[in-house]
């Protein structure tokens, strides 16, 4: 049958990289170990800007193209409306791949598979991004929903929701779980380690123990709240900061200030504001934080906690079926993020409540082994040979 050529949009693995981006480098880099995949598969894979060098990318496997149009400034439009379904006929290829959540507007009818995720859905009905932002998933979600041959999703909580959302039926879904990264995980508490952790500290304010959140701050993920959760135990905890390396996506942005008003109200530095972590860095303040807070009132699956807890480190989540799907109850649940004094009562359980904590520790595989890019490659490409 020869070998099948496969494209994928990889403009978000350019610059400072989040969830798409994370989730995309882990996906390429565990295609590029599968053993004897080049006689089947050539993945073509397109950027708007620049090929990163990420050494995975390297691998023989893949073919890297830049694709713009000659003398115009790149646009993520002309990128991906226009250029994408332009190449994927003048390239030859036999599918698409879209990680993006959308499906461009002049692609080929039941040519690609798109990853959609409920949360999506949510951001662009309800959410606080920009309206141009939740325009364009409004249509082009919609259009990924209606035009793809298939839609991946990342967990069964959000299959139901989409199969609501979208009016889809249950075969037209795919679920196949993320995988978490590999550089995720428990650090010996030796010298090194330990030196390593204190320069990450001293750079960023941290004096001695911290709890941290982290991901893009859009309001669904209640940070604010989080914070302001924090703000009622952190008298009974003077040695505790709060470290909220998050972009803030409220609409008009709150965490600043908030962080800044708290602090003054309590005469330390208790919350620490920044913008962006290094995962090198992350995989340190990960295995020796006391507590993950990643309470988000829509997610598809939300690796952060379990990347924390990979590295042996509990989590704060929403209570309900997606988290429990997940973490079965492996982990510090609120009902109500709205509900400032029942989530400052969960926080502070969730730092001293020794039985819980160990209980997590101990049952944490039980959640990990869900979780593994080479079960997802797995299942992707066992999906890819059905379809191609």
């Amino acid at each position: 049958m020869g070998v099948k050529k496969i494209g994928i949009e990889c403009e978000n693995l350019e610059g400072e990289r989040f969830g798409v981006g994370h989730t995309m480098a882990q996906l390429l880099s565990e295609l590029a170990k599968t053993p004897g995949l080049q006689k089947r598969y050539k993945f073509v894979l397109y950027f708007k800007n620049e090929v990163p060098k990420d050494e995975f990318l390297k691998h023989h496997i893949f073919e890297k193209k830049i694709i713009r149009f000659p003398g115009l400034p790149t646009s993520f439009n002309i990128f991906y409306h226009i250029l994408l379904p332009f190449y994927f006929l003048k390239d030859g290829l036999d599918f698409f791949f879209f990680p993006s959540y959308m499906l461009p507007a002049f692609f080929p009818s039941k040519k690609a598979m798109v990853v959609l995720t409920n949360d999506v859905w949510w951001e662009a009905h309800y959410g606080s991004l920009p309206f141009r932002y939740r325009l364009s998933y409004r249509l082009f979600s919609k259009w990924a929903a209606i035009r793809a041959k298939r839609i991946m999703t990342i967990s069964d909580f959000s299959k139901k929701e989409l199969m609501k959302y979208y009016k889809l039926p249950e075969e037209k879904i795919f679920v196949n779980y993320w995988g978490l990264g590999d550089q995720f995980k428990p650090l010996e508490k030796d010298n090194e380690n330990l030196d390593i952790l204190n320069e990450i500290k001293h750079n960023l304010g941290i004096k001695k123990d911290y709890i941290l959140s982290i991901g893009q701050a859009f309001e669904r993920r209640r940070v604010k709240e989080a914070m302001q959760a924090f703000e009622k135990i952190a008298e009974k905890h003077p040695d505790i900061q709060y470290l909220v390396p998050c972009t803030d996506k409220n609409n008009p942005p709150v965490l600043d200030e908030l962080a800044e008003r708290i602090n003054e109200k309590l005469g330390r530095e208790a919350i620490i504001r920044t913008k962006y972590l290094d995962r090198e860095d992350l995989v340190y303040l990960f295995n020796f934080a006391k507590l993950l807070i990643y309470v988000s009132e829509k997610e598809a699956l939300g690796l952060p906690p379990a990347e924390a807890l990979k590295c042996g480190v509990p989590a704060l989540v929403k209570d309900n079926g997606l988290t429990h799907e997940i973490f079965e109850n492996n982990a510090f649940f609120v009902k109500s993020a709205d509900n400032i004094e029942e989530f400052s009562k969960v926080m502070e359980d969730a730092l001293i409540n020794k039985k819980k904590i160990e209980e997590i520790k101990q049952n944490r595989e039980k959640v990990l082994q869900k979780l593994e890019w080479k079960k997802h490659v797995e299942k992707l490409l066992e999906l890819l040979d059905q379809i191609v």
